[in-house]
């Protein structure tokens, strides 16, 4: 492929940027994406005034706070969302927290934690905290937790505001009425937005992070549930692996892993064995492991 504008992006300036986006999230851009990254960030060019995606380059591996090179990953990966997605998953989930239940009893613990990773603009993780209010299992002194991970900063705002658009409640055929009972149980309206009610949001917490980073993971432990869905089709082997030693060192011995419907850790890891649950495959921890630490 030829390009006759001198503005593309030429196949070293690719290279450059394809490299750094492997190193630093694990993304593999599988073959020749570079009219596809072009026209993702050229805007950027002409924001930060410079000529080339040379100087484009050296402009993010020269930034010590990484703002750009984390606006580069935010404009290259699908942050296509909304609640309910997946349902088959969702329903497995809503039967797995019996299992919870009974297994914190046993142990007369009273604290749920939940993992979104790759939450983007926060459907995923409010729609678990509808499923886990729904069940009327960790109601009263019940400790619930959930936590949303996203490397776009821009959406890890707008999670925060829990403030959604019609498109959000696509699964949802009755939201273009403004009478549908999901959204008046747990939405206040503006508009054309629907507003989360305080219920559901203030046990939500959501944190800007790098999955390759144990870093902003460090401070997470005994988590019951990670949800890692539609993330790991991104990634090359390397990274796979990296990552599933940071959510191994997070989740209990007894947690479950979910990743999306497309994806698979079957002999790409050993930290992880994975079981039929309630029809779909979801993921243990080995229970003879390699040695691992964080990544």
């Amino acid at each position: 492929m030829t390009y006759d504008r001198k503005d593309f992006m030429t196949e070293d300036e690719f290279g450059l940027l394809k490299n750094l986006i492997n190193k630093e999230f694990g993304i593999l851009l599988k073959g020749d994406k570079r009219l596809t990254l072009h026209a993702k960030v050229s805007h950027r060019l002409k924001i930060l005034g410079l000529k080339s995606y040379r100087d484009y380059y050296d402009f993010i591996v020269s930034d010590t706070t990484k703002d750009e090179l984390f606006t580069l990953a935010s404009h290259i990966t699908n942050n296509e969302t909304y609640f309910f997605r997946e349902k088959t998953q969702l329903d497995a989930f809503s039967e797995i927290l019996k299992d919870i239940k009974r297994e914190k009893q046993k142990k007369n613990l009273k604290e749920l934690k939940i993992l979104s990773l790759g939450c983007s603009s926060g459907e995923e993780p409010y729609t678990l905290n509808i499923i886990i209010q729904e069940s009327g299992l960790f109601l009263w002194d019940w400790d619930v937790r959930i936590i949303g991970v996203d490397l776009d900063k821009n959406a890890i705002k707008r999670a925060r505001l829990g403030r959604y658009g019609k498109n959000s409640f696509r699964l949802n055929g009755n939201a273009d009425s403004g009478t549908n009972n999901f959204l008046n149980k747990y939405f206040t309206s503006d508009g054309n937005h629907y507003i989360l009610r305080k219920s559901l949001t203030n046990n939500v917490e959501f944190r800007f992070g790098n999955l390759l980073d144990n870093g902003f993971l460090s401070d997470i432990n005994e988590v019951d549930v990670i949800l890692c869905r539609n993330v790991l089709i991104y990634m090359d082997d390397t990274a796979i692996n990296k990552i599933a030693c940071n959510l191994y060192n997070c989740l209990t011995d007894s947690g479950y892993l979910f990743v999306g419907s497309a994806e698979s850790l079957i002999q790409r890891t050993d930290l992880f064995v994975a079981e039929y649950n309630n029809g779909i495959i979801v993921y243990r921890k080995s229970p003879h492991p390699p040695f691992t630490k964080r990544g």
